[in-house]
């Protein structure tokens, strides 16, 4: 009975301290998105949301299952309360619950996780430091993004993939993408673990398993007529920034500084290559070789340690070194990173390193109080030493992961 108290009462804490935040405003054009794509999606239906907005609200550049989410959400909020008030703090809190939850349940599946690798006391642990994370709680209940709800999806494939449950991972995969496109980041990951872990008929499965979501998912949609407004959102998601960097401290930063945010993605530094082909050449690499460090581990589904650092590690790269990055984009490492803490104390350095450095990142676009205000003010150069953290912070964790998982092992930081 204390087993479930224990965990019980540390997904109680992370939505209370949440939830007693969430009066916050936020991001106020994010917020009043979000807000009418929810009250569009009930009073008009989901398909029509695509085409028409009540209000004149964007339409919709999230893909169908964000879109599903916050339609069921505006439901009960219309019928708990009789009718949508934008300018209502109620509904700018309702608004902001999916992320919450979808912190809540990260809570749950990485106390799984860690539980499955070393033992409860553990799991509880890990629970508890995502609970209380700043970068978590400042995206989810004080900015008001979704980040969490694809992240969620994404952590629960890889628990799903670790206790064996391979058509469950292939429904959450698709449904991450249906929630967000960022969600392509662990595809090639799970491509690899799948096809060296399965026979021809098992991979069939897991494909069509995959498909069948989609294609359920996709069901109002198509009878609506807007599949071609869906495939539009994927499409145009690819290049719909032309930033060098949107806000994100990441690699291109920490040498550009703030000019990454003037220039366009589409420009040749050296006349040769653009930065958005630099971007995508040095990630390819990168992903290469993270997937070359633990390639021999991840195949193993038992191997929670490799697996979910290999899986943060995929994230950070994403965040750090393609081009028209937003700063919330490293948002799944922070879910997905938290089995760092539980290798050394070396590495959980490093992890919270790049938290607190996210967190400042995070204060940079969206300032909370006068207090960061005034320190972005005052010292010109926090920005690109934030960028420069987060570099040094991933590079000592891939020194970490190739001391530990490289063909020649060589003990350095474990």
């Amino acid at each position: 009975m204390r087993r479930v108290d224990a965990l019980f009462i540390v997904l109680v804490v992370a939505f209370v301290v949440r939830f007693s935040v969430s009066w916050h405003p936020g991001y106020g054009f994010d917020i009043g998105v979000y807000q009418g794509w929810a009250r569009s999606a009930v009073e008009l239906g989901l398909a029509q949301s695509y085409e028409e907005q009540i209000g004149g609200n964007m339409l919709p550049d999230y893909p169908p299952f964000s879109i599903t989410m916050l339609a069921g959400f505006g439901h009960v909020y219309k019928f708990m309360f009789g009718e949508f008030d934008l300018y209502s703090m109620s509904y700018k809190m309702f608004i902001k619950l999916p992320a919450i939850f979808s912190d809540v349940i990260l809570c749950g599946l990485l106390f799984t996780i860690i539980r499955k690798w070393k033992g409860r006391k553990a799991g509880l642990a890990g629970a508890c430091i995502y609970a209380l994370t700043p970068a978590a709680i400042y995206d989810s209940a004080l900015w008001g993004q979704t980040d969490s709800i694809y992240t969620m999806l994404l952590v629960a494939s890889l628990a799903a993939w670790i206790h064996q449950k391979r058509d469950l991972t292939a429904i959450l995969l698709a449904l991450s993408i249906l929630t967000k496109f960022q969600s392509i980041v662990l595809f090639p990951l799970f491509a690899y673990i799948v096809i060296s872990s399965s026979d021809r008929r098992e991979f069939l499965r897991f494909c069509v398993t995959g498909m069948i979501t989609v294609l359920v998912v996709l069901i109002p949609f198509a009878l609506g007529n807007v599949l071609q407004e869906i495939i539009d959102v994927y499409t145009g998601s690819v290049g719909a920034y032309s930033n060098v960097t949107i806000g994100a401290y990441n690699f291109w930063w920490s040498i550009l500084a703030d000019k990454g945010w003037r220039i366009q993605s589409t420009t040749s530094p050296f006349g040769f290559m653009t930065y958005t082909k630099w971007g995508i050449t040095l990630f390819g690499l990168m992903y290469a070789f993270i997937l070359w460090i633990f390639h021999k581990e991840i195949k193993k589904p038992g191997n929670v340690e490799a697996l979910m650092y290999c899986s943060a590690l995929l994230a950070a790269a994403f965040f750090l070194f393609l081009t028209q990055m937003h700063e919330r984009y490293l948002f799944p490492f922070i879910a997905l990173g938290v089995p760092i803490c539980f290798i050394s104390k070396r590495l959980a350095a490093a992890y919270w390193g790049i938290v607190i450095a996210f967190t400042i990142n995070l204060m940079g676009v969206m300032p909370l109080t006068f207090i960061d205000k005034a320190a972005f003010r005052e010292f010109d150069s926090l920005d690109v030493f934030v960028a420069s953290t987060q570099m040094w912070m991933f590079t000592f964790l891939m020194i970490g992961a190739y001391a530990k998982y490289a063909p020649k092992k060589r003990q350095y930081l474990s």
